[in-house]
């Protein structure tokens, strides 16, 4: 079951008297502490339909997001994606648990579309992602845990996932540096790496190829290379479409 926390900050003013100072206690609001067995897990929509339909994520038949479209992980969102720019994760009991990603019937709080229903395990003590890629009857989740200790002053943790279906792998760049290479469908690698001096673009391209090649995607932003950050960076999309929601792109979500 999902646990939601809630605190309530107020300005108040407090006049205690006749009471033991041990006994002093002022409570801004209720709240549940997470257990430190508890699995926190973000969800990584990033299945890209033409019409890019609005859409809700449910856990056990509850829903626990707010309307979003593709590319966007939550909740906490990152960059080059939909939603906020935070590192938050959903926490949950571990054990078994139903995703689900459904189009909400117009008008209504209902749900209407069923875009996908699958199990997945929530390891305790874990933080993870589930990311849902491709569409259709091939709609599938890719489940991975997240390593969100802090790396050293001046350094950057990256993992990238490899999440576009009809390319079958792909290299990662910055600038014109491999940072990881023959990364396969659905497949991870992890690397750390010194602040850059300068800021350049990220870019994803068919493995093997040159690095003068164009690239299937590429991002540019400072905010990609904060001091002790933990990111994943996802490429996404389909290679030869050219429509917005459909495109290639590669993103990046805040782990820490």
């Amino acid at each position: 079951m999902k646990k939601t926390t809630i605190i309530l900050v107020a300005s108040v003013v407090v006049l205690l008297t006749g009471i033991r100072c041990s006994k002093n206690e002022i409570k801004y609001g209720n709240f549940d502490v997470i257990a430190g067995d508890q699995g926190l897990l973000k969800i990584n929509f990033v299945s890209a339909y033409a019409s890019n339909p609005t859409v809700y994520l449910a856990i056990d038949g509850e829903r626990v997001s707010n309307p979003l479209t593709s590319r966007t992980p939550y909740p906490g969102g990152g960059l080059n994606t939909g939603g906020g720019s935070t590192a938050d994760y959903l926490t949950f009991a571990p054990g078994k648990h139903i995703l689900s990603v459904v189009i909400p019937k117009k008008g209504t709080g209902d749900d209407s579309i069923p875009l996908l229903s699958a199990e997945i395990n929530i390891e305790g003590a874990k933080s993870q992602t589930a990311h849902i890629t491709d569409t259709a009857a091939k709609t599938q989740v890719v489940t991975s845990i997240d390593d969100r200790t802090k790396p050293d002053t001046n350094s950057i943790r990256y993992k990238f996932i490899h999440l576009m279906p009809n390319v079958p792998a792909v290299d990662l760049y910055y600038g014109t540096t491999v940072m990881a290479t023959n990364v396969g469908y659905k497949e991870e690698t992890v690397f750390t790496t010194k602040i850059p001096p300068t800021s350049l673009a990220w870019a994803v391209r068919p493995a093997g190829a040159l690095p003068t090649s164009t690239a299937l995607a590429t991002y540019t932003s400072l905010s990609t290379i904060t001091n002790r950050r933990v990111y994943t960076i996802f490429a996404l999309g389909y290679s030869g479409l050219t429509d917005a929601a459909r495109k290639p792109y590669l993103s990046f979500l805040l782990n820490w």
